[in-house]
C-alpha cells in the first residue's frame, strides 16, 4: 500500500512528535531517580569531656620548725627552816574616837549650755568608676590548687563550647559514663634535660617556658585503656613531676601551651581538639557506635 505525500508527512511529524514525548518522559524518571547529594549529619553519639590532669606543688608547703630541746631542771636541796618562837602579842588600848562636824555642801550653780553651730555637711561626691579593663592571662605563676582548678575548668567549658557549637551531643563526664561513645583526655606535661616525658608541675623549679598537653579521644566500649603509665624507674628530686609512658595505640594528639596562657590560647587549642575528633570520626563513623 501507497501513501499519498501529504498523508506521509503527516505520519512523519506524529511519530516525531510521539518520540519527542517517549524521550522527554524517560528523561524525567531517570533524574527523578538519581539519589540526592545531602551532607552528612554530625554523629549523634555522646561526646565527653573529662578534666585534663594538672598537678601542682601546694602553696606554703614547709617542714615544721623542730622545738630546742631543754635538759630537765635539777632539784636543789634545801635544809629545814627552824620555827622562831615568839612571845604573845599585849593588846594596844585605844580611846573612842570623837566624831567631826562638817557644814552641809554648798550647791555650785551651772549656767545653761551654749548651743553650738555646726555648718551643714557638705555632700561627698563619689570618684567616677574606673573604666573596665581588659581581661588579664590566665594566672599562673604560683603552685596553688585554685589556678591549676581555673586552667583545667577553663578548658573543658572552652571545649564543650566548642563542640557543641559543631552540633555534637557534647556533655562533660561524670562518675556515670554510657557504654558507647567518646570521651576526651588529656595531661599537662614537660620535658626534663634528658628530654624524658615528664608529668607538668605547676609551680614547682621547671626552667621550660611551656607545656605539653597530650590529648587523647577513647572509646567508652573500652573505658579501661590509660592515657598513660608512669615508668618503672623514677628519677629523684621534685623539680618535675613523675616520668610517664603515653598509649600509642590510641588517638593522640600534641600541643604546646605557655605556662602563662591566654584566653585565646586555650581556645585556639581547643579548635585544634574539636578537628581533630571531627576528622577521626569522619573516617571510622561506626568505630564509636558498639
Amino acid at each position: 500500500m501507497f501513501f499519498s505525500p501529504a498523508c506521509h508527512g503527516e505520519f512523519a511529524w506524529a511519530m516525531r512528535i510521539f518520540f519527542f514525548v517517549l524521550t522527554s518522559a524517560s528523561g524525567i524518571s531517570l533524574s527523578s531517580a538519581q539519589p540526592q547529594a545531602a551532607e552528612s549529619p554530625v554523629p549523634s553519639i555522646p561526646i565527653l569531656v573529662s578534666d585534663f590532669e594538672l598537678f601542682f606543688v601546694p602553696a606554703g608547703a614547709t617542714q615544721p620548725a623542730s622545738s630546742p630541746v631543754t635538759s630537765a631542771a635539777t632539784p636543789i636541796a634545801t635544809s629545814a627552816a627552824t620555827p622562831i618562837s615568839t612571845p604573845p602579842a599585849t593588846p594596844i588600848s585605844t580611846p573612842a574616837a570623837t566624831p567631826l562636824a562638817t557644814p552641809p555642801a554648798t550647791a555650785i550653780a551651772t549656767p545653761p549650755a551654749a548651743p553650738i553651730a555646726t555648718p551643714p555637711a557638705a555632700p561627698i561626691t563619689a570618684p567616677a568608676a574606673a573604666p573596665a579593663k581588659q581581661k588579664s592571662p590566665l594566672p599562673l605563676v604560683d603552685g596553688d590548687t585554685v589556678q591549676a582548678r581555673r586552667l583545667t575548668d577553663f578548658f573543658a567549658v572552652t571545649l564543650l563550647q566548642i563542640l557543641q557549637k559543631k552540633g555534637y551531643n557534647a556533655t562533660r563526664a561524670s562518675g556515670q559514663n554510657p557504654s558507647s561513645g567518646a570521651i576526651v583526655r588529656g595531661v599537662f606535661a614537660e620535658t626534663d634535660a634528658k628530654n624524658r616525658i615528664r608529668r607538668a608541675l605547676l609551680g614547682g623549679n621547671s626552667a621550660n617556658p611551656k607545656f605539653l598537653l597530650y590529648v587523647g579521644i577513647f572509646n567508652l566500649a573500652r573505658p579501661d585503656q590509660p592515657l598513660y603509665q608512669l615508668a618503672p624507674e623514677q628519677p629523684s628530686g621534685n623539680q618535675y613531676g613523675p616520668v610517664i609512658t603515653l598509649n600509642n595505640y590510641i588517638p593522640l594528639g600534641k600541643y604546646e601551651i605557655d605556662k602563662n596562657p591566654t584566653e585565646e590560647d586555650v581556645r585556639k587549642i581547643c579548635a585544634q581538639i574539636g578537628a581533630s575528633l571531627t576528622a577521626l570520626l569522619a573516617a571510622n563513623p561506626n568505630a564509636f557506635t558498639e
